[in-house]
């Protein structure tokens, strides 16, 4: 699990007040605000929406929209009124989770920055969007579609970046208040103070906290979210220069929803109902389309959920039944998303000459998560894997000097017991960037930065005691001794021991120049990464399974004469991923409220961790070598920007190679393994355009629309050609080809009225396109009150009704390569109405 970092870190573009920075790191807002200013026309501006004119295709939400949505809100849940982005939630509130897509890519696929610190996982790319900064605090958040920032520090942006920041402490002595109550018993507290100006220097700061708690709206379980969060500010001078400190902590407390296999619905349901009862399988010509669901089908799925109870006996003792030790597999306080994350991050900004910048970011982050789970253990290793046990077992209980172990403590080896298994995960991570631009003259700028980034990531399998209950004792399982269930020897038992470090050295160089009288602005620049990731398994690498690995306090004689097949444990094990990627764009205006915009630019994704476990580079080899994902990405497009409009038209491609999937192989010993292999090329297109306008101060209209086609153009095959998975011209899965939506707003004296709305066109499940989800449309209203004046703020009231009209959708997709693996869904949630009061003074 995660759960951050594996690249690099410059820490976001915090500028001084005022200054219009969309960019991650503050070199980077420092170069493109040169872009931005030269251009700029008053507000530019409509009730949050932002479209730079810059040379990347690039939209900009403010914290004037992202204060109408409901108080917490996910910021990713935030841009899905963006065109090209999808976001599903997996709950109306966002501390749940989701998924996101842009342009194709999955979340990770893109990365996504927290004032320029990463927050994608470290192993596999992972977003995690519920671990994000509370939306009070969010100054604005920009969206590159399928390009990155010069020096954009990250090994996974081959589908563009998702980058926020935080807001300045304000200048004035103030706090806020606010309190949200929903449906689903939703309880959100969140305060803010800010010092204002204090001392001879105009120091100011702020500190922060929220607190979240609420039931699944399905099943069993809740969501608990707790955070922190504080920032001290130093101008130097007045123009511009500064030092920024600021710290994020954020503790989740989290049950998983239950999903559902689609070939689990089919079982559930009267035959004949979603599929033709004479087959059991499905093909892209006869797909399983689940847009032929009633709404009282949909509601008995709606309706699996875990379960709300568990009994065990005592240490988590299992007594079979039928031949089974399922006992309590289903509860929902085994099925849990524990984490711990927190930062702190430095920003500064120096002028040496009056054409010399220089800027420093730096960080520390902290990970402390897993993703729950449990397994029934046999006491005697003989019977390892019987009535439905842990079948990795092998002889790791006894460990070489016993028949087993006594984890119930009855004095005897003869039964079976439920362990808390969890994959737990530590990061600590170090990064830097330093930048440093040298304005030739008043039109043309060159700028370099260097990127430092150290990520040192401990994955371990701790097991832990369960009451009975069910409930774990610990929820990070065995890392604490007096809950940890240990071998005959006395040691923990595990199920993975790995230590991994993900190195990044960067160089990147730019270069803006205006011409024409400031009509044409041209941009070019390189970036180069030099990135390591050093592996080190302290277990046995078990063929076929890249997050099981077999721990055991035997010796290695033993273990290599009982289970030939197995790697034996290695340490500093290195993959390197070098490449260099270029980007250029330009912007002309005709007008000062029309430009015309084009970008180029490359990405890449490197090779994900876990996966690499899966082998051990000497005894279990990949069958090739895994190469990075490579982009090309070309946008040409059209914008208006004035006070009253914003507006943007783009054409979009992106030719996309290597593209890496996780398949399995045979081995010369019979046994299997999955690893990453490249599999072909990737071909999208599409349009993206909106309009915001304001005719009126006292209304706002915003539409949006996108168009994408994204097709696979290669087989999957093994190495002697065979065709394994036939997915030549199929859709990319989880991407709608059409979305359109908008947003209406209506400003009165006291009084405000939102409302928006999205429709999303059908999704496959799979990589061959064999299921379908249907198309669905979702409204949101917003509605505020002000009650009038408190000091320099305001008291207000607002109403927020998630999907007004109660859509029955599918949310969250698992894909899978065939329906065969059984891809499972998710469900949106429904009409959820949530009042808050808010206190500014």
């Amino acid at each position: 699990m995660q759960r951050n970092l594996l690249t690099a870190a410059s820490v976001l573009a915090i500028v001084a007040g005022g200054q219009a920075a969309f960019a991650q790191s503050t070199g980077s807002a420092d170069v493109e605000e040169s872009i931005v200013v030269t251009g700029a026309r008053g507000e530019r501006a409509v009730d949050g929406i932002k479209t730079p004119d810059t040379p990347k295709a690039k939209a900009v939400l403010t914290q004037e929209l992202i204060a109408r949505q409901n108080p917490g809100k996910a910021i990713f849940d935030t841009i899905n009124i963006v065109p090209g982005v999808n976001f599903t939630s997996t709950d109306p509130y966002g501390a749940g989770g989701g998924n996101l897509r842009i342009r194709g890519f999955d979340g990770a696929r893109v990365s996504a920055t927290f004032d320029g610190i990463q927050v994608n996982d470290s192993g596999n790319y992972a977003l995690y969007t519920n671990q994000q900064l509370d939306s009070e605090l969010i100054e604005q958040v920009n969206i590159n579609f399928g390009a990155t920032d010069v020096d954009s520090p990250t090994a996974s942006a081959a589908g563009g970046t998702v980058n926020y920041r935080t807001r300045l402490p304000k200048q004035d002595l103030g706090a806020t208040f606010n309190y949200s109550h929903g449906t689903y018993d939703y309880n959100r507290v969140f305060g803010a103070i800010d010092t204002g100006e204090f001392g001879p220097w105009g120091t100011s700061a702020f500190v922060a906290a929220s607190n979240t708690r609420y039931d699944q709206f399905r099943g069993p379980g809740e969501i608990r979210k707790t955070q922190y969060n504080a920032r001290i500010y130093q101008p130097l001078g007045g123009n511009g220069d500064f030092v920024s400190i600021a710290g994020h902590y954020n503790q989740n407390r989290n049950n998983f929803y239950r999903r559902i296999g689609v070939n689990d619905m089919v079982s559930r349901l009267p035959a004949g109902t979603v599929v033709d009862p004479k087959t059991n399988f499905y093909t892209p010509a006869n797909p399983l389309d689940l847009g032929k669901l009633s709404d009282a089908q949909f509601d008995t799925l709606f309706n699996v959920n875990n379960d709300a109870t568990c009994t065990l006996g005592p240490r988590g003792e299992v007594t079979p039944s039928g031949g089974s030790t399922s006992t309590c597999s289903g509860y929902y306080g085994l099925s849990i998303n524990p984490s711990d994350t927190g930062n702190v991050r430095f920003n500064s900004r120096y002028t040496l000459a009056s054409n010399l910048i220089f800027t420093l970011d730096a960080s520390y982050q902290y990970t402390l998560a897993n993703g729950g789970g449990s397994s029934v253990f046999a006491e005697t290793d003989s019977e390892a894997g019987k009535n439905g046990a842990y079948n990795r077992q092998g002889t790791r209980l006894g460990a070489g000097v016993a028949a087993g172990v006594d984890l119930n403590g009855d004095g005897d080896l003869a039964d079976y017991v439920r362990l808390y298994f969890p994959s737990n995960t530590r990061t600590h991570r170090l990064g830097a960037t330093a930048s440093l631009r040298w304005d030739i003259d008043p039109s043309q700028t060159v700028r370099l930065a260097y990127t430092y980034d150290r990520a040192r990531h401990r994955q371990t399998g701790e097991a832990g005691y369960i009451a009975p209950n069910g409930n774990p004792l610990d929820d990070f399982g065995g890392i604490k001794g007096d809950v940890a269930a240990v071998d005959a020897a006395g040691n923990v038992i595990q199920k993975r021991d790995r230590l991994s470090y993900a190195i990044l050295h960067q160089i990147a160089g730019e270069y803006v120049g205006h011409f024409m009288d400031d009509a044409l602005t041209l941009q070019a620049g390189v970036r180069a990464p030099f990135f390591k990731r050093n592996l080190t398994n302290n277990c046995w690498t078990i063929p076929g399974s890249s997050n099981d690995a077999y721990c055991t306090s035997e010796s290695a004689a033993v273990v290599a004469a009982k289970y030939p097949a197995y790697a034996a444990p290695y340490k500093n094990r290195t993959v390197n991923y070098n490449t260099v990627l270029p980007n250029a764009g330009f912007v002309y205006k005709f007008t000062p409220e029309v430009s015309v915009f084009g970008n180029f630019s490359q990405g890449f994704s490197a090779p994900r961790t876990d996966n690499l476990y899966a082998f051990d580079g000497v005894k279990l080899q990949p069958t090739i070598d895994v190469k990075p994902e490579r982009t090309d990405s070309f946008d040409l497009g059209l914008r208006y920007a004035s006070g009253r409009v914003q507006a943007q038209l783009s054409g979009w491609y992106i030719g996309y190679r290597n593209r890496i999937i996780s398949s399995q192989v045979q081995l010369e010993d019979g046994s299997s393994l999955n690893i990453d292999r490249n599999v072909g090329k990737v071909k999208s297109y599409g349009v993206d355009a909106s309009i915001a306008f304001k005719p009126i101060d006292q209304l706002s209209l915003y539409a949006f629309g996108s168009w994408i086609s994204a097709k696979l153009q290669d087989n999957v095959v093994d190495a002697s050609g065979n065709v394994l998975s036939p997915t030549k011209d199929k859709f990319v899965a989880e991407t709608p080809k059409w979305q359109v939506g908008g947003r209406v707003q209506f400003d009165l004296d006291r009084f405000s009225l939102g409302a928006q709305g999205k429709y999303v066109g059908k999704r496959y499940l799979t990589d061959i396109n064999d299921v379908i989800a249907p198309s669905y449309t979702t409204v949101d209203l917003d509605a505020r009150f002000t009650l009038g004046k408190i000091g320099n703020g305001s008291a207000w009231l607002q109403l927020n009704v998630i999907n007004l009209f109660d859509q029955k959708y599918f949310a969250n997709l698992s894909t899978q390569p065939q329906a065969s693996n059984n891809p499972q869904v998710e469900f949106g949630a429904p009409r959820t109405i949530v009042g808050s009061i808010n206190l500014d003074f």
